[in-house]
């Protein structure tokens, strides 16, 4: 295992950083694409448009998961409990919303909400993808009814 993950990291410093990526799915609620190491071996969460950290680890123990991840890994997954940690209007555009929802305190999300025609919109990160469709439905709900409250 031990050399696995040198001969891993080595190829991973000789080629393209987007050759090294690797995801780790949480329980089978949600996976996380395009997670990589630095050369000292600490993950780094991919960033949406080169820039934006919209997918963060809460915990030490999803920390250490990362780090010990020397391909595609799977992390058991808690309830699937959803709570809000912070909404605001985004500056840049009216009928925009940004939302930080946490997932069982291990991991925070941050999804934009648009109004449409149909109501609103809710959009997450780009290497976010929810794999339980109950798990996306509660998150749309919370956000669609946060997003009342501001109306």
């Amino acid at each position: 295992m031990f050399y696995k993950r040198i001969v891993l990291l080595g190829l991973c410093l000789w080629a393209s950083l987007g050759l090294c990526a690797f995801t780790l799915q949480y329980g089978s609620l949600f996976k996380v694409a395009d997670i990589t190491l630095t050369q000292e071996g600490k993950p780094v969460l991919p960033l949406a448009r080169g820039k934006y950290a919209n997918i963060r680890v809460l915990t030490k123990e999803t920390f250490e998961i990362l780090k010990k991840c020397p391909a595609s890994c799977r992390q058991t997954a808690g309830k699937g409990d959803i709570s809000l940690h912070g909404f605001r209007p985004a500056q840049t555009r009216p009928g925009m919303w940004i939302a930080e929802v946490s997932y069982d305190e291990a991991w925070l999300v941050t999804f934009l909400i648009f109004q449409n025609k149909e109501g609103f919109g809710v959009v997450p990160p780009e290497h976010f993808i929810f794999l339980d469709k109950a798990l996306q439905a509660r998150t749309e709900r919370l956000l669609s009814a946060r997003v009342q409250e501001e109306k």
